[in-house]
């Protein structure tokens, strides 16, 4: 049975953090070389992928099954036009890939893709990269949950009890490849034709998880053109 949740577009997921394009300039550059270039400045997002372990890719492809899609099916019922909308055939093509866990089978399109052999190495305790896409033509907001006073810059007198969230300015954090963040992702369905339909997925901010630390990912450039631009 599916649990009560208050919005079914919204799952927070926690995962390590892999080729980073934290804000909108960034993302502008990168396109400029892209394999799938953006031709709308508008449109340019910057993006992250987040390498996640077994027990959180179930609670995103539980969550898709069992809140998001029958969520999109209502929409469908209230009219094609509302938002989230899907139509009966198209949720079960989604649900089938969802089901068969093969993330290579796309389309459907899904932002969980096959983990990289390079973050396989990197990362061997994940078994897959959800990639989420920031706000249009703005940067992520990110932060950081500080759980003692030495993670801030300057001590603040005024916290009196820890854990706390701040800027990730205001702390002794870098959000770098290999991080362990936490966001909360906006799912969104959509529908341009029969070849180019699915979930895609979104976020305006990451939290740097301060009670951990993941081992900087080597290897020089931490990005993959595939992985941040194709759809």
């Amino acid at each position: 049975m599916a649990t009560a949740v208050k919005n079914p577009k919204n799952v927070t997921l926690r995962g390590r953090v892999s080729f980073p394009v934290w804000t909108y300039n960034e993302a502008v550059e990168r396109n400029k070389t892209s394999k799938f270039p953006e031709n709308d400045p508008a449109k340019i997002k910057p993006e992250f992928n987040l390498l996640v372990e077994q027990g959180q890719l179930d609670k995103l492809t539980e969550h898709i099954l069992d809140v998001f899609l029958p969520y999109c099916a209502e929409q469908y019922k209230k009219g094609e036009k509302e938002r989230d909308a899907l139509e009966p055939k198209v949720i079960k093509r989604i649900k089938d890939l969802v089901t068969s866990g093969d993330w290579e089978a796309q389309p459907p399109f899904l932002p969980i893709k096959k983990i990289s052999e390079k973050n396989a190495e990197n990362a061997p305790e994940c078994v897959a990269s959800i990639k989420i896409a920031g706000p249009r033509g703005a940067d992520f907001d990110l932060r950081a949950t500080v759980y003692e006073e030495g993670q801030l810059l300057v001590p603040d007198a005024d916290i009196l009890s820890y854990p706390v969230q701040k800027k990730l300015g205001e702390t002794v954090f870098q959000m770098y490849p290999g991080a362990y963040a936490i966001s909360t992702i906006n799912l969104f369905a959509f529908f341009s034709s029969n070849a180019i339909f699915g979930v895609s997925a979104g976020a305006n901010v990451a939290f740097y998880m301060g009670n951990l630390e993941g081992e900087r990912f080597g290897g020089g450039a931490d990005i993959d053109e595939d992985e941040i631009f194709a759809d």
